[in-house]
């Protein structure tokens, strides 16, 4: 099967030779009638024993996958000869394709940490710092992402990954971060 592009021109090439005539004022024609019912007439030349014939680009003209008959006329000395045919499938030369990877989701939770304004009394001061604010988030996070008391041995990679994006998110709290986790046992639920 021939292939035809739509984005490229070419040439069709072969080899001609002929018995008991001249090749001179000799007519080369590629026929192509696709399945559509649209066919192209393309002209060439023979020189010595090759026969050149351009075909240009068929976008717009054919659409991809089109589908046909393909066949060579010579006519040599006023004889018409059809010498050679095939099918042919339009192709496109140049394409690019793209497959979209699906981002994998984590069975780890997301944690999103937000920092409400500081509550107008603070409660709870312990060694100089308030503890209030971070044991009342922390808390809460835990409580949204479904870690407890109870399950806090099966969930401890999740509740110290909650914990380190917690102080990261919150570097104020960092230097005090021993006293908030020791007063986190009374905290959770």
């Amino acid at each position: 099967m021939y292939k035809i592009y739509t984005d490229k021109n070419e040439s069709f090439e072969c080899e001609i030779s002929v018995k008991n005539a001249s090749l001179k004022n000799s007519v080369a024609r590629l026929v192509i009638e696709s399945s559509e019912g649209v066919n192209f007439v393309f002209n060439g030349k023979i020189e010595g024993e090759k026969c050149i014939i351009p075909i240009r680009r068929l976008k717009g003209l054919l659409d991809e996958s089109s589908r046909g008959n393909m066949f060579l006329e010579i006519i040599v000395e006023d004889i018409y000869f059809k010498p050679w045919q095939s099918d042919f499938i339009v192709e496109e030369h140049t394409s690019v394709k793209v497959k979209v990877n699906e981002t994998k989701i984590s069975n780890k939770p997301i944690i999103e940490v937000r920092v409400p304004a500081p509550a107008k009394k603070m409660i709870s001061e312990q060694k100089g710092i308030n503890v209030w604010l971070p044991l009342h988030e922390i808390s809460k996070i835990c409580e949204r992402f479904g870690i407890k008391r109870s399950t806090l041995g099966q969930r401890k990679d999740d509740f110290q990954l909650l914990i380190k994006e917690y102080f990261s998110a919150n570097p104020e709290f960092q230097s005090h971060k021993s006293t908030i986790l020791n007063g986190l046992k009374q905290f959770i639920k």
